[in-house]
């Protein structure tokens, strides 16, 4: 072979191989190596992250406002059979916790957007489940056992004979020198709603003196328990104890319990004339749902009324 033929290209098949087909795909293909394009990390948007946390600190704070509030707050229906202003504010807080997790999804940085993201979602959770859980016991698990009340409008009031919280002893139904008596039958000290209108009785006390009438409250606490009940009210009111359910049982008025918890009592609003008769009751099936101030004091002044003419 002769040196001119050492001298040429590469031949396959008697055919010159191109240039061309000795380089790299990549660079066949015009492309850039991975290692040539850089990270361009997404913008914070700090108003859209302050928005997205901000609804979701409002959603829980209404959650939590609910809880802790309606145990005594007339405004979020505590004296209704569905208590729809309790109801919808849950509602809302809802609604701002799904919008809440909205803004966050559109969130351009990742990060940014699983964090705030997860923390609405959560928020959700928990308004949802515990909202959920919280209207069931308004509407089944405040319902007061099935009682039958043995007295009517226009009966006599049992004679009774209690100690209140200081241990004195208060005779009834109708003291001397008074035109009515106001008796509120309550549950006991463990409830948030006796609690609660015996916070307004004790507000309301002095203008039911005033119009002549008397105001006693009755529980199957013992007499202990009456006296820290209203030492924590700060209550004037007596607070008496039928421990023995003296009172209690022939009213109808006593819930007995199953697992072993002391007896309490059925609600009740009995209103008295001076000789006894009962004049105005209020009970509900629910014990959570219980009179206005404004009921109170209009019943009691009928009988007032009546008794001074």
């Amino acid at each position: 072979m002769s040196a001119d033929s050492e001298s040429h290209p590469q031949e396959t098949g008697g055919q010159t191989a191109p240039a061309a087909d000795l380089e790299s795909p990549e660079a066949s293909s015009g492309q850039a190596p991975d290692d040539a394009f850089d990270w361009v990390t997404p913008p914070f948007q700090p108003l859209r992250a302050i928005a997205a946390i901000a609804l979701t600190a409002c959603a829980f704070a209404l959650y939590e406002f609910v809880l802790l509030n309606f145990w005594s707050s007339p405004a979020m229906g505590i004296h209704e059979r569905i208590p729809w202003p309790a109801l919808a504010t849950l509602m809302l807080a809802m609604f701002l916790g799904l919008w809440a997790l909205r803004i966050a999804l559109g969130l351009w940085s990742p990060h940014a957007k699983l964090g705030f993201a997860l923390l609405a979602f959560f928020a959700c959770v928990v308004i949802g489940v515990g909202g959920a859980r919280f209207a069931g016991y308004l509407m089944r698990g405040t319902l007061n056992p099935p009682f039958h009340l043995t007295l009517k409008v226009g009966d006599h009031f049992p004679a009774f004979s209690l100690a209140d919280q200081t241990g004195v002893i208060h005779r009834g139904p109708a003291p001397p020198g008074v035109r009515a008596t106001l008796i509120y039958i309550y549950r006991g000290d463990f409830c948030p709603y006796a609690r609660h209108e015996l916070a307004e009785l004790n507000a309301l006390a002095p203008e039911l003196r005033r119009s002549g009438a008397n105001v006693v409250a009755i529980s199957a606490d013992p007499i202990d328990r009456s006296k820290m009940l209203a030492g924590y009210l700060h209550s004037s009111i007596p607070l008496l104890s039928d421990e023995h359910e003296t009172l209690l049982a022939p009213l109808g008025l006593v819930q007995r319990h199953r697992d072993g918890q002391p007896d309490s009592a059925i609600p009740a609003f009995f209103v008295i004339d001076s000789t006894g008769t009962v004049r105005w009751i209020f009970t509900s099936p629910y014990y959570r749902i219980l009179p206005r101030a404004s009921d109170l004091l209009g019943a009691v002044r009928q009988v007032t009324v009546s008794s001074a003419n």
